[in-house]
């Protein structure tokens, strides 16, 4: 397909880092990849008649694209709470529920 038209788009510095993260691990150009993704949103418009079908369906697609988390990942989670509710003196045993 032959690009023949200019989108001038502003975006979070953020968003643009994600961008160009997800476009260097799958081989693209910034560009490639945008017009990937909002081909893809479009295709998705078509087949369902709207961008998000089902929130679910939207949060599945998202939650595909990430690793699960480990176990580890947990436990230090846990431990860096528990250690901020102990420094905040906020922890509540079962008699202050």
């Amino acid at each position: 397909m032959k690009k023949d038209a200019t989108i001038t788009l502003r975006v979070p510095r953020t968003t643009r880092r994600r961008l160009e993260a997800l476009a260097r691990r799958e081989g693209r150009s910034l560009s490639q990849q945008i017009g990937r993704l909002i081909d893809d949103a479009l295709e998705r418009e078509k087949e369902s008649g709207s961008l998000v079908s089902h929130p679910a369906e939207s949060l599945a697609g998202l939650l595909a694209r990430e690793p699960a988390p480990e176990y580890e990942d947990f436990r230090s989670v846990r431990t860096l709470l528990s250690a901020s509710l102990l420094r905040t003196g906020t922890r509540r045993g079962p008699a202050d529920r």
